[in-house]
């Protein structure tokens, strides 16, 4: 409400209430002859004041101003706390931040400690931590990739109470320890190193913040308390809320409010359970969850900035606003509405009636361009497709635009139909105000009444945006707002567009574009840069032998060599296996390898410069050989001679240490898969020569011998050879 029009409002009710004696008189029904006509002239005259105050107000009223970007981490002393809803991203407030540690390196305070609030309130779930708007990948603590050994993470959901408090990877830290626990708020405390060699955080620390499903909400049709609801949600109790993003059930939790342990309130509005207009709320609440409207976003709480206009925020990404009614907290919606009574010229009182015409050219638009937040942009504000309607223009005679900034909306159908809603809702009648007879007393605010008085040209549907009550005259003055039901399917079947999402750069590019190390310092080894194989093999004396082989390039261009390391598993010391020149592709064995051994191997960088270091270690592995499963070599010198009855077949078993015997067989084609096993197992030495007498009847036939290791894996079968017998 316009301040001035406001106070005005409250002033003029006050000097109506003392005027007319409410509290003292004793009902409704005797007030018109308790008192006198000057009682009810000052009562009436203060009502008017009232009446056209409040109707001013509603004209004049501000939409929410708009929050600082979320997108950046808050830092001021007795900063705001953020309340986040939905599924967002939030930088966070600081709440503590503090570089420490001895001098490492010639370097004074490596570490830095920063602690973030990102909700004050219990989150669902935390969901990717990002830096420079990509996520981090972690193990446990210690971040992967790009960040290893630089940046380490520890975070909360929020549990009531935490069971501990936040802790870093490098402590002591100052001034932080056990007893600074951040129970109920969603929190994070990042460490960071310094990087001697200066590259890491060469740009400066990145933008970070953390993508999370945040608050839970009350519910109350799942709270088996309340009228016609089912279930265990209880208003005074946080810990049975849901986590739910539509944007009425979060409105509804922040202007509960919510509140510590102990009871104190930390952010929200505060209205107690039975100072709320359920029936409006619950419909409200319903129209969001048929529509699909979520909220996704951040509002904040603290020194200067009014809760009030967060919930308008909040109730803005469902398009509708939070208003009282009889004295109590409703909200005016966006849905389908019918009349549920007709007003007409026999149900005006005395006074004066307002019957505006259609807005003026200079209040209308005919085009309204939403603004989103988009998380393929980085979480930035971004514009969809305009909505606008071709009748607007062509009645309006040019295009007439104007952006609508919706902080907590992150879908483009969502704010392409929220921006449809405020253009067709700035194109309706506003102000029409009926003094009324008694009948009509009980209307409240938001409902919807047919106006059928001809003589002021009213032949509609309108929705009452403001009441006035002058006890002493028993009337009641109603301003409406005309009602279009066939906006709703309009707005509705809008859709957005989304721009085309940024070219993100990959971590440490950033550190590159400013930093320069002349070859020296080089990035650490990843997974991703190396393929590893396992080989088995016999030689030629039949030993089997065990290598590991590299192939790969290193992604730093400033790479001058490699250093291959292996161990076997459990042992603590590293054996060098070569250091060679990096080129592309860069490829090295480790030969001589106990095949019944596990091994892990390292990789190390060095850059080109004069006082290159060596990199951290890439640690692979562990790797098996699984000899079992190899074949052993081929048997050779297969003969076959055929003579009468019989044929006389030899041959050599292989050499293969792992050779456990061989098989004969017989076809009469020259396909394997065709011949039979005619004898087998047939067992001998390493390399012997064997010799088989295969009595058969006169023909043609060939002859194949296949070897088997010990566990039963076969060669390749060796043949064919062929023999004729008589």
């Amino acid at each position: 409400m316009s301040k001035t029009l406001r106070t005005v409002a409250l002033i003029a009710g006050a000097v109506a209430l003392v005027a007319t004696g409410v509290g003292a008189a004793g009902g409704g029904a005797a007030f018109a002859s308790t008192f006198g006509a000057t009682t009810a002239t000052v009562a009436s005259v203060a009502s008017a004041v009232a009446t056209a105050a409040s109707l001013g107000a509603t004209l004049l009223a501000k939409k929410p101003g708009v929050l600082g970007s979320v997108n950046n981490i808050t830092i001021s002393a007795n900063g705001p706390i953020p309340y986040s809803m939905g599924r967002s991203y939030v930088a966070g407030s600081q709440m503590y931040d503090v570089g420490y540690g001895q001098k490492s390196n010639g370097v004074k305070n490596p570490y830095r400690a920063l602690v973030l609030i990102w909700s004050a309130t219990t989150a669902h779930a935390l969901e990717d931590f990002l830096v420079d708007w990509q996520p981090v990948a972690f193990a446990g603590t210690a971040a992967i990739g790009y960040y290893s050994d630089f940046l380490f993470l520890s975070k909360q959901i929020g549990l009531r109470p935490e069971p501990a408090a936040l802790a870093g990877r490098y402590t002591p830290i100052p001034d932080w320890g056990p007893q600074h626990k951040l129970s109920g708020y969603a929190a994070g405390l990042i460490n960071m190193r310094f990087d001697k060699k200066g590259k890491r955080w060469a740009s400066g620390v990145p933008p970070m913040g953390m993508v999370g499903r945040w608050s839970k909400s009350y519910d109350p049709r799942k709270d088996g308390t309340f009228p016609g609801g089912s279930g265990a949600h209880r208003w005074a109790d946080e810990e049975t809320f849901e986590y739910d993003p539509s944007v009425g059930l979060n409105a509804l939790a922040y202007a509960r409010g919510r509140f510590a342990l102990n009871g104190v309130q930390v952010v929200g509005c505060g209205f107690p359970q039975d100072s709320i207009d359920w029936p409006s709320w619950l419909a409200w609440i319903n129209v969001c969850q048929a529509n699909g409207w979520e909220a996704s976003g951040t509002v904040y709480d603290g020194p200067g900035l009014s809760r009030w206009e967060n919930l308008k925020r909040i109730c803005q990404a469902g398009a509708a606003l939070p208003c009282f009614s009889g004295g109590k907290l409703a909200v005016r919606f966006q849905a389908p509405k019918v009349a549920l009574d007709t007003i007409t010229a026999d149900d005006l009182a005395d006074g004066e009636l307002v019957a505006p015409a259609m807005p003026t050219y200079r209040g209308r638009i005919n085009s309204i361009v939403p603004l989103y937040r988009s998380e393929q942009n980085k979480w930035e504000f971004v514009q969809s497709t305009a909505v606008t309607d071709a009748g607007y223009v062509a009645l309006d005679g040019e295009p007439k635009e104007e952006e609508l900034k919706l902080e907590l909306v992150a879908d483009k159908d969502q704010a392409a139909q929220i921006g449809a809603y405020e253009l067709v809702n700035r194109r309706e009648i506003s102000g029409i105000t009926l003094p009324c007879k008694p009948r009509l007393w009980e209307y409240r605010l938001g409902e919807c009444l047919h106006l059928d008085i001809p003589e002021l040209g009213l032949d509609l549907l309108g929705t009452i945006v403001a009441v006035s009550k002058d006890i002493g005259s028993a009337i009641t003055t109603l301003t409406f707002d005309t009602e279009t039901n066939a906006k709703h399917a309009f707005a509705l079947g809008q859709t957005g567009t989304a721009p085309p999402p940024p070219t993100l750069t990959p971590h440490g590019d950033s550190d590159d574009v400013i930093w320069n190390n002349d070859g020296n310092e080089v990035d650490n080894p990843v997974p991703a840069e190396w393929t590893v194989t396992t080989k088995l093999a016999f030689d030629s004396t039949g030993t089997l032998r065990a290598s590991i082989a590299f192939d790969g390039e290193p992604g730093d261009q400033n790479v001058a060599a490699v250093t291959f390391d292996y161990r076997a598993v459990g042992a603590t010391a590293w054996t060098t296996s070569a250091t060679v020149a990096a080129q592309s592709p860069t490829r090295h064995e480790i030969l001589g390898l106990d095949p019944d051994a596990a091994y892990e191997i390292g990789i190390r960088y060095r850059g080109s410069g004069a006082g290159a270091d060596e990199s951290s270690r890439l640690v692979l592995g562990p790797y098996t050989f699984n000899s079992a499963s190899l074949a052993p070599a081929p048997a050779t010198l297969l003969t076959a001679t055929g003579g009468t009855g019989s044929a006389a077949i030899g041959w050599r078993n292989p050499v293969s240490s792992n050779f456990g015997h061989c098989r004969l067989y017989r076809g009469t084609t020259t396909v394997f898969a065709d011949a039979t096993e005619i004898a087998g197992p047939l067992v001998g030495g390493l390399g012997q020569v064997m010799a088989v007498t295969d009595t058969v009847a006169a023909g043609s036939y060939r002859y194949w011998v296949r070897a088997f290791s010990d566990a039963g894996v076969p060669a390749a079968a060796t043949g064919p050879a062929s023999a004729t017998v008589a």
